[in-house]
């Protein structure tokens, strides 16, 4: 199996032997993968499995994150301190949340796409995806003010882009996540397996995310006299901060960074963040927020750009996403001018409720799925488990599943390989597309259990609210789609990272009457 990952092809490989050996499958002497639900991922991803060492290296500031914590007891504090923050009842009330998506929307994203329509240049528009993910996320973290303006700012993006890139480089990730010892050990002895320079544009990310934590601290420290205007509150920061110092983290600076040591590493912006002396409970709030950041670009704009992919194939989906978000008034329109953008919106609930928007999401995380690679656990070291028919599986074994071979049961998903929303509506129309368990119940884009994503609703509502405002304002056609296959990765994207657009105003007037 260390072959078939360093390779590249795991995912495929392990979905080929469960097609031919079935749902319980041994992958090497002390591995099993599962694609089940019942005695499967529900057993594995209930209580009891913890994580592997594959987990330690999303780690930031050399501190522990949710995602990076190994252990269920205090990965569940870690969860218990923003967990109110990301449910659907709070996010759809938020008036934070409003602020940032109308400012997203009518101020930044309509504004971009109406450029390429009047020009009827072609366009990529898996970077504009990945911007207004970064952009939502760190506005909702650290308020509008200290936030990115990826979308407006394409410099800004660029120069952000090139050093994340290269402190995450895909090519050595493997020996960081599957053999982090021998990594440490040969890397101590002067043999690097993995650049060195990945530390250097690993400072520049960190003084990135530093810089914006200091940004909503004066934030925090200016609304003690001024009211904060809603949006340019930091949510999660403050929230972070007041949970973690109820739990007594030290706040007094003494942490110094041991960042890396070269002349000019981290850029003049950079350097003051990574310099200051720094408290447990800064790096505790900044790894987790890090962490959340570099989750939203990875999987936020693949996300999108499959769906405005799988839409651009098919126009009558369009239309149909078009004639329902026009059922509910006059929103999106642009450009149209009013002083009250959070009005130019239709609320968060009567969005999520809309069962063709709602099913073209849920297709295209079904068929695409941002994190389709195995999601590894330990069996429990006092005990034998049970997984599929077989009783006896010792404790210390490796055990998971993967989305991707989870989304393609022929059984639950008949044409698994299709993109077909209609199997996530009522009515005669999805009757076709059911299979003989419910499909709710395999759907694993987010995963599941305790360690489920905490960011599922915040992503799934700013996703949806960016497809109401395009396809309310644009039709899109594929230019250039090569390359737009799914990588075989842990997080997964296409394999050309693009996805080349036209775009053109709506006809607007037959969509209306349509829906009315």
């Amino acid at each position: 199996m260390l072959w078939i990952r360093f390779c590249n092809v795991e995912n495929d490989t392990v979905f080929q032997a469960h097609k031919k050996h079935g749902p319980v499958i041994r992958l090497g002497p002390n591995e099993v993968s599962v694609n089940c639900v019942d005695d499967g991922i529900k057993t594995i991803y209930g209580k009891g499995f913890e994580k592997t060492p594959y987990y330690s290296s999303f780690a930031n500031f050399n501190v522990s994150n949710m995602f990076s914590c190994l252990e269920s007891r205090p990965h569940a504090i870690k969860k218990k301190r923003i967990a109110n923050i990301y449910s659907k009842s709070y996010l759809q009330n938020s008036l934070d949340i409003a602020a940032i998506t109308a400012a997203l929307l009518m101020d930044r994203l309509l504004p971009l796409l109406s450029r390429y329509a009047k020009t009827g240049e072609a366009f990529d528009v898996m970077p504009i995806h990945q911007a207004s993910g970064m952009d939502s996320a760190t506005a909702y973290f650290f308020g509008l003010q200290s936030a990115t303006n990826f979308l407006l700012d394409e410099n800004s993006r660029l120069h952000w882009l090139k050093p994340y890139l290269r402190s995450r480089p895909r090519d050595y990730m493997f020996y960081l996540q599957e053999l982090p010892m021998l990594t440490r050990w040969l890397a101590n002895i002067g043999f690097h397996l993995v650049p060195r320079s990945k530390e250097k544009y690993n400072d520049m990310v960190d003084a990135w995310c530093l810089n914006m934590c200091d940004g909503a601290e004066k934030t925090l420290s200016c609304g003690c006299t001024t009211e904060i205007v809603p949006g340019n509150n930091p949510v999660v920061y403050r929230q972070l901060k007041t949970i973690t110092s109820k739990e007594g983290l030290a706040s007094d600076a003494t942490v110094t960074l041991n960042c890396f040591k070269s002349e000019g590493s981290t850029g003049p912006a950079a350097v003051p963040a990574l310099r200051n002396i720094r408290s447990h409970q800064q790096l505790e709030v900044a790894s987790e927020l890090l962490d959340q950041l570099i989750a939203t670009h990875e999987t936020f704009g693949s996300t999108l750009t499959y769906i405005f992919w799988e839409l651009s194939r098919h126009p009558e989906m369009q239309q149909r996403l078009r004639c329902e978000i026009l059922s509910l008034g006059q929103y999106f329109l642009f450009p149209q001018v009013s002083q009250n953008r959070i009005g130019e919106l239709p609320d968060a609930r009567s969005i999520n409720e809309q069962p063709v928007l709602h099913a073209i999401v849920m297709e295209t995380l079904r068929l695409h799925p941002a994190v389709p690679g195995g999601q590894p656990r330990h069996t429990p070291p006092e005990r034998h488990i049970k997984l599929g028919k077989h009783s006896d599986i010792p404790g210390g074994v490796r055990v998971g599943a993967y989305a991707w071979n989870l989304h393609k049961n022929p059984d639950v998903f008949p044409d698994p390989f299709g993109w077909h929303p209609e199997r996530w509506m009522s009515g005669e129309e999805s009757r076709p597309w059911q299979g003989t368990d419910k499909k709710e119940r395999w759907f694993w884009a987010f995963g599941s259990g305790g360690r489920m994503c905490i960011g599922s609703n915040f992503a799934m509502q700013m996703m949806k609210y960016i497809l109401a405002a395009t396809y309310v304002n644009f039709e899109t056609s594929i230019v250039d789609d090569e390359g737009i296959e799914q990588a075989d990765r842990f997080i997964a994207g296409p394999k050309s990272d693009k996805l080349i657009l036209s775009i053109r105003p709506a006809h607007r007037s037959s969509s209306n009457s349509m829906a009315q």
